[in-house]
């Protein structure tokens, strides 16, 4: 294991609050899928090399499984063998395996033909890894229990770890740009960190809220969900650093995706739907499922997106139309 000490770089708070202006449903239907296993609680989803998408199934009560469901919604679950562990996050690595997390000191890998390879170890028996992304042979992790940011090089095998300057910052999510620039929500200081590999230096935002998922759009522009008081969905411009955040009220923000038309889409847990909006801030929101508590989301290449139903055992498609 690498360490590297990180400098503080802190910026002044540039935030700008701004309504959320409210455009009409977005048009497309809504497809359901029930997952077999009932009350698995899928969790996280992704896109797959193979062309389907992969969720967690993050049931505390049931032995762990990752499951795949096909474009026509054919759903497949493997089980997965840990020590009591749930599952939490799910990403397609870059040699064609698919990686995960859960609340064991481990990095879970699969494959897309379902078979599980050995787990690696993380360095620190405390670890209670996150979220994931990976840029080239790096997968970034995040670790909310130790306050850290791990990076876990493919090809080496090597975990180097990034502890934010910020005590309790509380790494939540992560996600890569097109340069290596790593971004991540501090959840529990109410910033956005954004970390150089190549230095070790940290730089944080303050937002004004609580961020939890996080997503880069085509532009470039960094958006974050805040779940909880105050809820919001933000944009951080990583060229300014200023912080534009669109509150919303009794929906619940958790993950967000970014689309390939400039988009973006979040799931509404306690709405029971998911949302779309635009570099303009407009939200449109799409059917809602009573008592389903959507939580992760991914978007496909034609733009569609997938998203977990933790409290209806489902996976949901958005057919845009």
């Amino acid at each position: 294991m690498k360490f590297l000490r990180v400098m503080l770089l802190m910026t002044f708070l540039t935030t700008a609050f701004a309504p959320a202006a409210q455009a009409a449903a977005p048009v497309g239907s809504l497809k359901q899928y029930r997952v077999p296993t009932a009350n698995s609680k899928p969790r996280y989803i992704t896109n797959g090399v193979d062309g389907n998408q992969w969720f967690t199934e993050s049931s505390e009560f049931l032995p762990p499984a990752i499951g795949r469901i096909t474009p026509a919604g054919a759903i497949t679950e493997f089980a997965i063998t840990c020590n009591f562990c749930i599952l939490n996050d799910i990403i397609q690595g870059p040699d064609g395996i698919l990686y995960f997390t859960s609340n064991d000191p481990i990095l879970g890998r699969i494959t897309t033909a379902g078979a599980q390879l050995t787990s690696i170890p993380m360095p620190d028996f405390d670890v209670l890894a996150g979220n994931l992304d990976v840029h080239g042979n790096e997968m970034w992790i995040t670790d909310f229990n130790n306050n850290s940011v791990w990076r876990y090089n493919i090809v080496t095998s090597v975990f180097t770890q990034f502890v934010p300057p910020t005590p309790a910052a509380t790494p939540a999510d992560v996600v890569v740009d097109a340069a290596g620039t790593v971004w991540f929500t501090e959840s529990g200081a109410g910033q956005i960190g954004r970390l150089n590999p190549a230095t070790g230096i940290i730089t944080e935002t303050a937002t004004g809220v609580f961020p939890q998922g996080i997503a880069i759009a085509t532009d470039g522009q960094i958006w974050f969900t805040s779940r909880f008081s105050p809820q919001a969905v933000g944009r951080l411009n990583p060229a300014t650093n200023v912080v534009t955040v669109f509150p919303v009220t009794n929906v619940g923000p958790q993950s967000i995706a970014a689309a390939p038309d400039g988009s973006l889409w979040f799931t509404q847990t306690t709405a029971g739907n998911i949302a779309k909006i635009g570099s303009d801030g407009v939200i449109a929101e799409a059917k809602a499922v009573k008592g389903s508590e959507p939580f992760g989301i991914t978007v496909d290449s034609a733009g569609n997106p997938w998203y977990t139903m933790m409290a209806a055992n489902k996976i949901a498609e958005f057919q845009l139309r």
